[in-house]
């Protein structure tokens, strides 16, 4: 039976973001240091949000003296293949083409180099 993950909000998946990047335990104080340029909070609101998701099972919550520290029990890249795989089901009726055909005729951005180094992704994966 395949794991049920659940989808973070905006603040939530912020703070994961930056726990993510470190790749160490982090404290309470070095999340906010890192989140002073992206937005104004409080630690009171950081504790909050960090208490939701070691509720959740995102993280995993230890303490070295009157310090606490966080660490991901979620993978970064399994969370990723979660959202990007319920963002094919809600929006492209669960097809992958219907998304590559979406980002092909869509996108302007796209060179022609992009679309070859794309094929050859595809033929590869045959």
């Amino acid at each position: 039976m395949e794991e049920i993950m659940k989808s973070l909000p905006d603040s939530e998946l912020k703070v994961m973001q930056i726990i993510w990047r470190k790749h160490s335990p982090m404290s309470t104080g070095e999340i906010l240091a890192e989140l002073k340029d992206e937005v104004d909070w409080k630690l009171s609101t950081l504790q909050v949000i960090l208490s939701r998701l070691t509720e959740k099972g995102f993280l995993k919550n230890s303490k070295n003296g009157r310090i606490n520290y966080y660490t991901p029990i979620v993978d970064y890249s399994k969370y990723k293949k979660n959202e990007t795989k319920n963002f094919i089901k809600k929006m492209y009726d669960n097809s992958s083409k219907k998304l590559i055909v979406s980002l092909i005729e869509g996108d302007n951005s796209l060179t022609n180099e992009d679309i070859e180094e794309l094929k050859n992704m595809l033929n590869r994966s045959k």
